[in-house]
This record gives structure tokens, sequence and C-alpha cells, in this order.
């Protein structure tokens, strides 16, 4: 009896030892529980670019002579605007050309050249840059040319008007020069190439293809006597309706471009 009583005390004494150092023991790490990857932010948008102001002049050949203006935008977008004149011997240079083809006979050649004598050019244009680190760019728009002239008899008009077939006769209206104006509209597809030469000056070469779509034309004159207005409205519109199918169907020309810009 007394040794089972030992036999007991042993394992009890064991079994309490045993948990003494289960509890003086450190607990084991708990693994922390998984957590999920944070998703990566979203994309940034590009960054816009800034907002660059080229002013200067140039010139289209054979159109016009003038100043201009080009504003990029961000994302490199493209406004363009120029205002300037035709020199003589550039809308010479276009009817010659179209002389030279046939298209125009000598009394047609005299009274365009005529006519487009001191024209005033207005282009406005819009247009992208597509890539970031070139310089080319792409634009298209509107031309406007309204140009006055002026021819000395009025001989030009009615060799003019007898190659046609008409019997009007201008010198039976007024014995005066004749004032002559036109307008011509037209739209432009422009591919050019910018170089900025240090950050400031900017030189832009170019080719540009020229279309016009509509045109007027009229002449103002006093008649000789009270009973030629009549005269003079219908030699107006003869004209109108002679010379307008030449400009739309003829004035189909590349230019080449070269201007010279500040950069602000």
């Amino acid at each position: 009896m007394n040794r089972e009583i030992r036999r007991l005390a042993i394992d009890l004494g064991g079994g309490c030892a045993l948990l003494l150092w289960a509890a003086a023991a450190p607990a084991a790490p708990v693994p922390p529980s998984a957590e999920p990857a944070a998703a990566p932010p979203p994309s940034a948008l590009p960054a816009a670019s800034p907002v660059r102001v080229d002013v200067g002049a140039g010139t289209y050949f054979p159109l016009t002579i003038g100043a201009e203006a080009t504003v990029e935008l961000p994302y490199r977008i493209l406004v363009q605007t120029s205002l300037g004149w035709m020199p003589t011997p550039y809308s010479n240079t276009i009817i010659d050309l179209l002389g030279t083809f046939g298209a125009l006979n000598s009394f047609e050649e005299q009274l365009i050249k005529s006519a487009l004598q001191n024209s005033f050019v207005f282009r406005l244009s819009a247009g992208w840059r597509p890539f970031s680190s070139l310089g080319f760019e792409v634009l298209g728009g509107y031309t406007l040319l309204t140009a006055g002239g002026s021819v000395n008899g009025a001989d030009v008009i009615d060799a003019f008007l007898e190659s046609k077939g008409s019997s009007d006769r201008f010198s039976a209206a007024t014995n005066q020069s004749v004032p002559l104006a036109a307008t011509l509209q037209s739209f432009h597809v422009t591919l050019d190439y910018r170089f900025v030469l240090w950050d400031r000056i900017v030189l832009r070469p170019s080719l540009t293809y020229l279309q016009c779509f509509a045109s007027s034309t009229s002449v103002t004159a006093t008649p000789a006597r009270p009973a030629g207005q009549s005269a003079l409205n219908k030699l107006n519109s003869d004209l109108e309706g002679y010379l307008n199918p030449y400009f739309t169907e003829y004035v189909k020309t590349p230019l080449v471009g070269l201007t010279a810009s500040y950069r602000f």
C-alpha cells in the first residue's frame, strides 16, 4: 500500500512539473495571417505638355508672304493662323503655269492676272504633333484670298467675252479702267517639321496642298451713261459665270513653305 502511494505521488509530481514547464516556456510565434498584396496604383495619364507660342513670318510659295502664329496646346494640339498678301510674281507664277498647261488662253491669263492683284491672304489651321520626341506636324484648314485689281481699258474684257462667244461689250458701257474683285475660298493640308534652335528660334519647312472650292468675282465701274448700268450688270454676271469655274477647277496647287518664329 505504501509503495502504490509513493508511485502515485511521483506520477503527480512529474505531471505538475510538466505543467509548470509549459507555462513558463515562451509561446511559439504564431505566423501572421497572409495579407493580400496592395493593388498597384492605377497608371497615371501622360503629363500634359506645356503651352508654347511661336510668332514669326514666312512664305508659302506661290501663295503668300506674311506673319504667322502657332500655338501648341496640351497633348501637342496645334492651332495656327497667318495673315499675308500674294505678291504679283506669286500670282503670275500660278497663272503662267495654268497657261503652260493649256488651261487658259492669253485673254484669260491677262484678265485673271488683273483680278488677282493686291491679294490679301488669311489662313487658319488646326492639327497635331503626333510624336512627343519629334517635330513632325500635321495640319489642315481654311484659306481665304481676297483680291482687287483693275484692267486699264475695256479691251481685255471685250476680248475675253468675245473668246467666250458673248456679244456683250464692256466698252459700250464705260470707258474707265475696270476694277475687278475676286474672292477665293480654299482648303489646305500641310505637313511640316519644326526645328527648335537655342530653345527660342523655330524653323518650319513645309509642304502644303491647296485647293479652291468656291469663288466669286465682280466688276465695279460707273457706267458711261445712266442706261449703261443694266449692261454693266449683265457683264458682271457673264464674267462671274466664266471666271469662277477657272478658279475652282484649276486652282489646285502644291505650296512650298518656310517660316521662322520666336518662341515665347
